[in-house]
C-alpha cells in the first residue's frame, strides 16, 4: 500500500471516481461527503493525506482544515486543498494554514497524483522509498 487517503468533496461522483483511480495506483482511499463529518471521520481515519474541497455546504473547507490544523491529532497530517477557487486571497489563505498544496479544479487526475506522489514520496513497493 502506498498510503491512506481522505478525500472530502461534496460531490459524491468526484469522490467515487477519484477514490477508483487512486486504488488502481495502490493508494487506500476514503471519502467523506460530509464536511461536518471530515474531521471525526480523520481522527478515526487517521490518513496519510486529506484531498479537501474548500466549497462545501454546511462547514466549509477552511474551517474544516482549521479544525484539522488546531487538534493534536491532526495537525500535521498533509492537506492538498482542491477547489474551483483561484484567487490570490485564497492561495494565501492555503498557505497560513499550511496546505502541502493547492489544486485548482477542473484538474487532470495526473496533475492531482503528482502532487499526491510529492507530498507523500514514491512508496511503490520495491522502490526503496518511503
Amino acid at each position: 500500500m502506498r498510503g491512506k487517503i481522505m478525500l472530502v468533496d461534496d460531490n459524491r461522483v468526484i469522490v467515487e471516481l477519484l477514490a477508483r483511480k487512486l486504488a488502481r495506483e495502490g493508494f487506500q482511499v476514503i471519502g467523506c461527503v460530509e464536511g461536518s463529518e471530515a474531521f471525526v471521520r480523520c481522527r478515526e481515519e487517521k490518513p496519510d493525506l486529506v484531498v479537501l474541497d474548500i466549497l462545501m455546504p454546511g462547514r466549509s473547507g477552511w474551517e474544516i482544515m482549521e479544525e484539522l490544523r488546531d487538534h493534536p491529532d491532526t495537525a500535521s497530517i498533509p492537506v492538498i486543498v482542491s477547489t474551483v477557487k483561484n484567487r490570490p486571497e485564497d492561495v494565501e489563505r492555503a498557505r497560513s494554514l499550511e496546505a502541502a498544496d493547492y489544486i485548482t479544479k477542473p484538474y487532470v487526475f495526473s496533475d492531482l497524483l503528482e502532487k499526491i506522489l510529492r507530498v507523500l514520496g514514491d512508496r511503490r513497493p520495491g522502490t526503496g522509498l518511503v
